[in-house]
């Protein structure tokens, strides 16, 4: 273990500011939670993860009208 640049971490993120420690603990907090949920994880269990992680989002019943979906209608005219 290298204490020497564990202390010098310590110490560069101590001297950034509130905002960006916060941002600085999201960003390493994300980066290990990828590396130990993918570790080792089958095809089929990224899968069953992703049905959980999905299935936390509100339910709908609104639908979009055929007429909405057609291409025509998706992209401004004007844009082409």
């Amino acid at each position: 273990m290298n204490v020497q640049i564990v202390n010098s971490l310590v110490e560069m993120v101590l001297n950034l500011s509130p905002e960006d420690q916060i941002l600085f603990q999201e960003k390493l907090s994300n980066r290990l939670r990828e590396a130990t949920t993918h570790k080792g994880v089958t095809s089929i269990e990224k899968a069953e993860q992703f049905r959980k992680w999905a299935a936390q989002f509100p339910k709908s019943d609104v639908n979009l009208c055929d007429e909405a979906l057609r291409r025509e209608n998706i992209y401004d005219a004007r844009g082409r």
